[in-house]
């Protein structure tokens, strides 16, 4: 007799990604993952308590498949997010726009140590003040996120290049005090490789 296949997690979680995709984020359930598998819905009971624990360790699927990236530069951090944002509006609509528990943080960002890091060393700048900083743009990103994944604006590259120049020019000019457009252009070819 032949064994029966084994669906894994990461099967699993392949299935509940595609019927993300294809039905949106409230169509995420046991029976329709199940049904994307070509499987009964023992296999993922096997797996998971119930689609509470599923649905935790969902998220944590996508925020390291989807989210977690290796980044030379500040601005790359925010094309990464952005370009999730409108290849994958689905995923980005589960992952940011469900309804949180008070305990959880506001904005997950998987790559939030190493940027603030970058930010740091080359905006010489202690790292309380660059976490703020970035914590300003990270706002600024999500909103334009949210649009984009909910189709409510489109951006082409060029125009997304130039919103986060400009809004970095302004973050710098507040963190750093600047006055004059000459201590601008210092810092903004200082920092050349963030943006």
């Amino acid at each position: 007799m032949a064994a029966k296949k084994r669906i894994t997690k990461d099967a699993i979680f392949a299935g509940a990604v595609q019927v993300i995709r294809d039905r949106g984020p409230n169509a995420l359930s046991v029976r329709n993952i199940a049904g994307a598998l070509g499987c009964s819905t023992q296999p993922l009971y096997s797996e998971f308590r119930n689609l509470e624990q599923l649905q935790e360790e969902l998220l944590v699927y996508i925020r390291e498949k989807y989210l977690a990236v290796q980044c030379s530069s500040y601005k790359d951090f925010a094309r990464f997010f952005l370009r999730f944002a409108e290849e994958e509006p689905a995923l980005f609509r589960y992952f940011y726009l469900r309804r949180r528990p008070p305990e959880e943080r506001l904005l997950d960002d998987a790559n939030g140590d190493l940027t603030v890091e970058l930010l740091s060393r080359n905006l010489e700048m202690p790292s309380e003040e660059t976490w703020e900083m970035h914590r300003r743009m990270q706002y600024y990103c999500y909103g334009i996120g949210v649009m984009i994944a909910t189709g409510y604006r489109t951006m082409d590259h060029q125009e997304i290049e130039e919103e986060l120049t400009a809004f970095y020019s302004i973050l710098l000019r507040h963190y750093k005090h600047i006055t004059s457009e000459e201590r601008l252009q210092y810092w903004l070819d200082r920092s050349r490789n963030l943006i």
